[in-house]
């Protein structure tokens, strides 16, 4: 009885001092705090009432944003392999696809912040959501950042019928025959459109290649494959295959490193080119997640990630184990935000004069 008239009184001067916070300054801070102090208070309120012993007491369902089969989904699947939560409770999967991820994305967003539903993404994509438009939410700041898990990488490729092994080598052909190359791409106004407009201001040659958007990975290797165009940017967990079975040639690593399962690839940063941005993937749940509830989650995600089975495993996907914690993954993604605005700037411009 004690305990709960403790704990009425401490609600009571947690709202006392949200309402002396929402009245002070101008209505338009007053607005942006009181979302802020409205998390603090889901945070306080449920600490004491959620202790990780308790949690979770029941499934925990996971959002997959995307069909099943791909990166998120093999990956997110793989971890239920592996992963020991509290009280002997499960991961239950739900592919909701559509949209490039946005319609998953929004569902777990709207989602009770209860700590049962949580959502398998990347931020890549989570971003473009805002910057292309589709919302104008800043989804990759305002849901819970969990924990990154993680990396893929964009490939610059090119197929054997060119008969170019470096960078270099595709350079000068395009430099001595402008117009005649065309470089594929993984959708038309995302984060994958972003990197390879990028490399092609970096390596000085956009303007005289003709960019191609397709629909999908699948759709940009196959045409590579085909040689209907010459050039792809496409994600490592989608050509790994095909670079290991000789029909594309790995040319470049989009990122700060070399892939690992491309070692023999020299990546952006050590050829000199200012484009480091990978692609993660990580742990979302909604807005103001209790802080227990998402320390129980990152635990026990690192445990599956510390494993050496797991990361071989993860590896021969395509991808490698970057495990980050919440505050990590989101400052990360913030620095990529401000990296893609202008590309996306762009292309909504490009996009109102078609």
């Amino acid at each position: 009885m004690k305990k709960m008239i403790a704990a009425t009184m401490a609600a009571a001067m947690i709202a006392v001092s949200l309402v002396g916070c929402g009245t002070s300054g101008s209505s338009t801070q007053a607005t942006k705090e009181a979302g802020d102090t409205q998390t603090a208070s889901n945070e306080a309120a449920s600490k004491e009432s959620v202790a990780s012993s308790d949690y979770p007491a029941g499934p925990v369902t996971i959002v997959i944003p995307y069909s099943p089969g791909g990166g998120s989904d093999i990956l997110t699947r793989k971890i239920m392999d592996y992963i020991e939560l509290p009280n002997n409770a499960k991961l239950v999967p739900v592919n909701v696809d559509g949209a490039s991820g946005y319609i998953g994305c929004m569902q777990t967003y709207n989602s009770k912040n209860d700590g049962y539903t949580i959502m398998a993404h990347n931020p890549m994509d989570v971003i473009s959501y805002t910057l292309s438009g589709s919302t104008d939410i800043p989804l990759w700041d305002k849901l819970t950042n969990i924990c990154g898990i993680a990396d893929d990488f964009n490939i610059f490729v090119t197929n054997p019928k060119t008969g170019w092994k470096t960078v270099e080598d595709a350079v000068a052909y395009i430099n001595a025959h402008p117009g005649e190359v065309k470089v594929g791409n993984t959708g038309s106004n995302n984060s994958n459109m972003a990197d390879c407009l990028r490399v092609l201001d970096a390596l000085k040659i956009r303007d005289k290649v003709t960019v191609v958007p397709y629909d999908g990975g699948a759709e940009n290797k196959t045409a590579l494959m085909g040689n209907h165009i010459q050039l792809s940017v496409n994600t490592c967990v989608d050509i790994q295959s095909a670079i290991h079975s000789g029909d594309h040639i790995a040319l470049m690593t989009i990122g700060d490193r070399r892939a690992k399962a491309l070692p023999d690839v020299p990546c952006t940063k050590e050829l000199g080119y200012n484009i480091v941005t990978t692609k993660p993937r990580g742990w979302y749940g909604p807005a103001g997640m209790d802080a227990g509830q998402v320390k129980v989650l990152q635990e026990a995600c690192k445990k599956v990630c510390d494993n050496e089975q797991f990361q071989k495993e993860i590896l021969e996907l395509g991808l490698e184990i970057n495990y980050v914690d919440g505050t990590e993954f989101h400052d990360k993604t913030g620095e990529w935000y401000a990296q893609m605005k202008p590309y996306f700037e762009e292309m909504q411009k490009d996009a109102a004069t078609k």
